[in-house]
């Protein structure tokens, strides 16, 4: 039987979306609280279907405009939160969010809407204006140039290929299709931007692209730090982070730069370069950045900072940090329903030089079978690895006994086949 959100239940997590980030948030919060998530998407898939603590409430046909998506919303808002039952509102992706903040007055009138305001959002989101943040503050970050495909001259001074080419607007990106498209683009030199830059005007692309030096080193050089933030007394201050490094990527065109493994960490300097940019920009809530170890001079470079929770954030609640207990206990206030394990257990955190709680434990966070995470690791690397899978310090977010469905187990076991094949089609790249 598909779960149901039933009348007793005390509040109701409503996630738009249906990646892996959107199945985590959901497991997380029956982790906690016992409690089925609605899931609000367009088409239904396996990440999200049969699963025992997830309601589906696709959007109806035909709601094609924003507009319409908000309607449905509210319509769901209304009807969940019938006698006052809390709802708590959540975007998987960073289009969720801002069409979350941009349409605050009509959705806040149904939902707890845990972001800050669409302005303080777009000095994040849209990695221009992150990179001119960086600047400012002095922070390491790739040196960058930004293109209008549409009309602007590229200005390359002080960049030499191969290059990265990435949207500033990750939201606007998803609205476009051209052949060859991929999350992120290297070109090896100026025919090959050329040939990107035209494809871009051949669907009207007008949003700015990022032109950026590349930055050497395979997969286990990415870094990745997620944060939670507060407003007290006017100014931010920075609660907890959890700082991760990751593994493997996946290598598809589709999913470039989607990260397979990730290991969690102690304290880093990114957790103190995050925290600056937090307190500097008003921060409230979850925030992650993503980064890159730079082998040339052994600096951590900042790529770019979502407004939210990322996909695979569940490598918090591996090392033993639930992120959505912050929403419901801290943001939402419903401290009657806390489980009996503290928030930020003293147990998984040491407080930083600056006050921010830094999780601690290390734990292999793996979406991929393990001997295929194994053939594709090598050196030290490999060898954490292996003690980690050894001392059994791993978790994949779908493997959980409160799943039931036989149709569920078979979905997650195509997948793990899946990965095979995907792999083989498009392997990492060797260093």
């Amino acid at each position: 039987m598909p779960a149901t959100v039933t009348p007793a239940q005390p509040f109701v997590p409503v996630l738009l979306g249906g990646d892996l980030g959107t199945y985590s948030l959901a497991r997380e919060f029956h982790q906690a609280y016992g409690v089925t998530s609605v899931v609000v998407l367009g088409q239904p898939n396996g990440l999200v279907q049969d699963s025992s603590f997830i309601e589906l409430r696709p959007y109806p046909a035909g709601a094609a405009t924003e507009e319409a998506m908000v309607d449905h919303l509210v319509s769901l808002g209304e009807d969940l939160g019938a006698g006052g039952r809390p709802l708590l509102l959540l975007g998987s992706l960073d289009g969720h969010v801002n069409r979350i903040t941009q349409h605050r007055d009509r959705l806040e009138a149904h939902f707890t809407v845990p972001y800050p305001a669409a302005q303080t959002v777009q000095q994040v989101a849209l990695k221009d204006h992150f990179y001119a943040l960086c600047e400012r503050l002095d922070i390491p970050h790739p040196r960058t140039r930004t293109v209008v495909a549409t009309q602007d001259a590229l200005d390359l001074s002080g960049l030499e290929f191969p290059l990265i080419v990435k949207p500033t607007d990750s939201a606007a990106w998803t609205r476009i299709s051209f052949p060859g498209k991929q999350k992120v683009h290297t070109v090896q030199d100026q025919c090959e931007l050329d040939s990107l830059l035209e494809r871009l005007r051949a669907v009207d692309y007008s949003s700015p692209m990022a032109v950026q030096e590349f930055i050497p080193g395979g997969d286990d050089h990415m870094r990745l730090c997620t944060f939670w933030a507060e407003r007290v007394d006017g100014k931010t201050r920075v609660v907890a982070a959890g700082y991760g490094e990751v593994v493997l990527e996946d290598h598809s065109p589709q999913m470039l730069g989607n990260s397979v493994a990730i290991i969690s960490a102690g304290d880093h300097p990114v957790v103190e370069a995050g925290a600056r940019l937090l307190r500097e920009i008003g921060w409230e809530g979850f925030a992650m950045i993503d980064a890159k170890l730079d082998p040339r001079d052994g600096t951590v470079k900042l790529f770019e900072m979502n407004p939210r929770l990322g996909r695979n954030h569940f490598y918090l609640t591996a090392a033993g940090f639930n992120p959505v207990r912050m929403y419901v206990e801290r943001w939402m206030g419903l401290t009657e329903l806390a489980p009996e394990q503290p928030l930020l257990d003293p147990r998984s955190f040491t407080a930083s030089p600056e006050g921010t709680q830094v999780l601690q434990p290390e734990v292999l966070y793996n979406t991929i079978p393990a001997p295929l995470l194994l053939r594709h690791t090598t050196g030290q690397v490999r060898t954490r690895v292996r003690g980690l899978l050894t001392a059994r310090r791993t978790a994949n977010p779908l493997y959980t006994r409160a799943e039931r469905s036989p149709k569920r187990w078979a979905y997650i076991a195509a997948s793990m086949a899946n990965y095979w094949r995907k792999f083989n089609a498009f392997p990492p790249p060797r260093d």
